[in-house]
């Protein structure tokens, strides 16, 4: 006992020392670290995953590289005929990109169609392009007055001199379309 605690009754004894820390076996400490290296590693792993998902998505946002004719834009430009300014008449049809058979869904100009009728707001036609050149940008007038722009890009066997091919939903569209003679003029 403590002469403290003969002098002092009131006095507590004291704290016994704190108990030594578990040893830990040669084997229990290779494998705390192989788990530390493999926590690390799959710290890894999920950093990689996660820049190839990124990777991924930014791949799928982009559009699809399709195969395209060797056009490109300066040379359509050096390519295409003198701005037209006067009203052409033109013997205007409709196709769509969605039939049965015989339908990439892709334009001459290797723009991807299905789904839509439209290219940067404008409606999307068929030309011949020694007529046209293709990226031209058009306005279309109807018989009955209303008139629309449209962008030339594509081409088709039956699209030969002053004969304009217009992209629409489905066929029944087409067949509403029928056959018609339209008013057209190069805008750029």
């Amino acid at each position: 006992m403590s002469t403290q605690l003969l002098t002092n009754p009131t006095a507590k004894p004291p704290e016994p020392p704190p108990p030594d820390p578990p040893r830990i076996t040669e084997e229990e400490a290779a494998l705390q670290k192989a788990e530390a290296e493999n926590a690390k590693s799959k710290e890894r792993i999920q950093e990689l995953e996660d820049e190839v998902a990124a990777l991924k998505a930014e791949v799928k946002a982009k559009p699809k590289a399709r195969p395209k004719p060797k056009v490109d834009n300066e040379s359509v430009n050096e390519e295409k005929p003198a701005k037209q300014i006067a009203w052409q008449t033109f013997e205007a049809s409709a196709y769509t990109a969605d039939c049965p058979e015989g339908c990439s869904g892709v334009t001459a100009t290797g723009l991807d169609v299905t789904g839509t009728i439209y290219h940067a707001g404008k409606r999307i036609i068929a030309v011949d392009p020694s007529v046209i050149a293709l990226g031209s940008t058009v306005e279309i007038k109807q018989a009955d007055g209303t008139t629309f722009e449209a962008v030339a890009q594509d081409t088709g066997g039956a699209i030969k001199g002053a004969k304009i091919d217009v992209l629409v939903a489905s066929e029944a569209d087409a067949v509403q379309f029928g056959r018609q003679s339209v008013q057209v003029r190069v805008i750029n």
